[in-house]
């Protein structure tokens, strides 16, 4: 009996690859496929799929998965971390990065303190005495 691998968890977004990618000088295809299968693993733990996954899921030698990922690192697109020896975590960068939920609600709660704060007077406008003069 042969058992399916346990699929990672994914914010599956289809096919679509950001225009700034597909466009990018600095990203050879591969690297562009990479980098989107990447994002869309990239869930609020982190993509912990491994260089087999890609491997399989790409058709190319994990090796030839190893050298884009570290091209990719390298390049700035992505961060790796290793935990407990062998245990990698991948996560994409800058515009693409992924804001923990927990941290989305802290910036809505930031914001919604600060709306309510420039609410002085009941008219939505600050008074005299709210600049300090």
């Amino acid at each position: 009996m042969m058992l399916d691998m346990e699929k990672p968890s994914r914010d599956f977004k289809g096919i679509w690859i950001p225009k700034d990618i597909w466009l990018s000088d600095q990203l050879s295809l591969m690297e562009k496929v990479l980098f989107v299968e990447i994002h869309s693993l990239d869930n609020e733990r982190g993509c912990y799929a491994g260089n087999k996954y890609f491997s399989e899921f790409f058709g190319i030698h994990p090796r030839r998965i190893a050298g884009h990922i570290a091209s990719l690192k390298e390049k700035g697109f992505i961060t790796v971390n290793i935990y407990n020896l062998n245990e990698r975590v991948i996560r994409t960068t800058g515009r693409y990065a992924r804001v923990p939920k927990h941290e989305v609600r802290r910036l809505q709660d930031d914001r919604e303190r600060l709306i309510h704060s420039m609410k002085i007077g009941g008219r939505g406008g600050m008074t005299k005495t709210s600049w300090g003069v």
